[in-house]
């Protein structure tokens, strides 16, 4: 009996452009584009008909760009062919996407140079600052005897 292990799932979560927002779960090699054909498509400017093709694997998103004519990146770098992990942006042209894992899956947690766990810092010290913000303006209302 053989076991079949399924692909790694991703999800692309838009940060800005067109998609900002907006969430593609990838289970499978997708195509995305303007092309009504694609599996993703989404109707921006800069994006080429059939723009990219992204599939999960075991180490990422393997990401190959189609020969757009605006160009597909990861982490601000132009690339023909690679591999975005985990916290890693992705983007086509104007649209930019964060690549998450999807929710519940075990062994595909941030790598060191991703932003996901400083982001979890941002929150808890922006929360300590307003704390810290509440008590000096009560301490600053308090009747004075």
């Amino acid at each position: 009996m053989a076991i079949v292990i399924p692909d790694p799932e991703y999800t692309l979560r838009g940060v800005a452009g067109e998609a900002f927002g907006r969430s593609y779960h990838l289970l499978s090699p997708t195509v995305i584009g303007r092309a009504p054909e694609c599996d993703i498509t989404i109707n921006a400017t800069g994006l080429s008909r059939r723009h990219a093709r992204l599939r999960p694997t075991g180490d990422g998103l393997a990401i190959e760009d189609l020969r757009s004519a605006n160009g597909t990146f990861v982490n601000g770098q132009r690339i023909a062919t690679a591999t975005a992990r985990v916290g890693d942006e992705v983007a086509f042209d104007q649209l930019r996407f964060r690549v998450y894992a999807a929710a519940g899956k075990q062994g595909a947690a941030p790598t060191s140079h991703t932003r996901a766990s400083s982001s979890r810092g941002w929150i808890h010290w922006t929360l300590l600052a307003v704390a810290a913000i509440g008590a000096v303006a009560a301490l600053a209302l308090w009747p004075r005897a």
